[in-house]
């Protein structure tokens, strides 16, 4: 018998929540083990599986609302078919209740054990009997988000703790949309309009992006680097946060080093944007160099070298050899839990993981500051929410090293949220642009 989607999806999750493997890796493995789906039939094992990691927390809260049994002893296989069942209950309104029922009592005979299948039934029935009441469970306090969100109960502390209550909730709510993909149009091959026209045609949906004019956003599609726009080299992928990090640094002429450059986005940026710039690409994930290699290729960008580099090292051959320095360092990634939710389960990350990070993104600045020639630049960047990484990071590298603060409010769009921008540092959050959570430093050595 021929394998059907929601098994497919079944045995992801599985390998997600039993494996401990990352949901893009697992779906990407699952996918090319099935390459017979259709494009229709490969985006619905997507939106179950990356839609059941988003809401995991959220899932079991409802299954042992529901159940005798707790999902903690609820064997692997049969709780993950309740997941992705009570999920298309909850959050695929056209999906038939009839269908969804009958196919988990089917999967559940196949994966087993089979003598559950009524248990399940019985479940999956009564969270359709009660689903109002269970889509309108309104929880308080720190818990509440954590299960209405499903959020590690230590990142919801965070939130609280960094940005208030309120302002807590709102990211969160952010982080539960269907991120979009962002493109940067490559300059030297075509116009912003040209490649809305290409992509219409290509059968994507498309919208301009909010806080650049060289980005597009769009939709509609499930592999994005099958697409031949992309493999014509006509735009590259990257979030626009880190599009107008490298629009903050503007303008950009002679050498430019990029620390921690893979998998590519902003070496690419600054050589759409700068054409004139060389860029030394560096990177300690040497499988890593290969994409931006290939990226550098397929763009048809000219003046950038790829190699090896521990950033946390001092390399006295670059000292002083670099008008710009593009430090967007390791970090706990807390402002991409939208493309990103395995970081949100529990026991993926840590609060003692920023500590860690803190430490090392220093050892970066200190060892790399001397790289930036007198009147030179440093772009600080990270894709997380965090005061000890951000903040605390920069005004310690004011406080030890000859750079000062450099206002880039000119380069921005007239949007409120970038006060800060003149005192030389922002904070974007995800539901302000419907962006990364970004925080963006731009200093002078002097």
């Amino acid at each position: 018998m021929m394998i059907n989607e929601r098994e497919i999806a079944v045995e992801t999750l599985l390998y997600i929540t039993v494996n401990g493997a990352y949901s893009n890796i697992a779906l990407r493995r699952s996918l090319a083990l099935h390459r017979s789906l259709s494009r229709v039939q490969k985006a619905f094992v997507t939106e179950i599986v990356t839609g059941c990691v988003r809401n995991l927390i959220q899932l079991d809260y409802v299954i042992d609302k529901i159940s005798s049994t707790p999902t903690t002893k609820i064997e692997p296989a049969v709780l993950c078919i309740l997941r992705i069942s009570v999920f298309q209950m909850m959050h695929m309104d056209k999906v038939p209740i009839f269908a969804i029922c009958n196919e988990a009592v089917n999967l559940t005979k196949r994966l087993g054990p089979a003598r559950l299948s009524g248990f399940v039934n019985g479940i999956l029935r009564n969270v359709h009997r009660n689903l109002h009441d269970l889509r309108c469970i309104q929880l308080d306090g720190v818990s509440g988000l954590s299960t209405q969100f499903s959020c590690a109960r230590w990142i919801v502390e965070h939130f609280v703790e960094e940005l208030g209550f309120d302002a807590a909730r709102e990211t969160l709510t952010a982080f539960q949309k269907t991120p979009q993909i962002t493109l940067c149009v490559n300059q030297n091959r075509t116009t912003k309009q040209e490649l809305t026209a290409i992509l219409l045609d290509e059968g994507v949906e498309v919208s301009d992006g909010k806080l650049t004019d060289s980005c597009l956003t769009v939709s509609k599609t499930s592999d994005i680097t099958a697409l031949p726009s992309f493999q014509k080299g006509l735009y590259h992928v990257i979030d626009e946060s880190a599009v107008m990090a490298i629009q903050s640094a503007m303008p950009i002429n002679g050498r430019v080093i990029d620390l921690c450059a893979a998998p590519g986005g902003k070496t690419f940026t600054v050589a759409n944007f700068a054409p004139t710039a060389s860029v030394l690409a560096r990177d300690i994930h040497s499988h890593k160099l290969d994409l931006i290699t290939d990226g550098v290729r397929r763009l048809g960008l000219s003046d950038v070298d790829v190699c090896y580099g521990d950033a946390a090292k001092r390399d006295e051959g670059l000292i002083q050899t670099a008008d710009l320095v593009i430090a967007d360092v390791p970090c706990s990634g807390l402002g991409t839990l939208a493309k990103r939710p395995d970081i949100k389960l529990e026991n993926r990350k840590s609060l003692a993981d920023i500590p860690k990070l803190v430490e090392l993104q220093r050892q970066i600045l200190a060892a790399s500051w001397e790289y930036v020639r007198p009147g030179g630049k440093l772009l600080y960047s990270t894709c997380t929410i965090s005061s000890a990484e951000n903040t605390d990071n920069r005004n310690w590298l004011l406080d030890n090293f000859p750079f000062r603060p450099v206002d880039f409010s000119g380069q921005l769009p007239d949007f409120e949220g970038f006060a800060s921008a003149v005192d030389g540092y922002i904070q974007i959050l995800p539901q302000h642009y419907n962006t990364d959570g970004f925080f963006i430093a731009v200093f002078e050595r002097v």
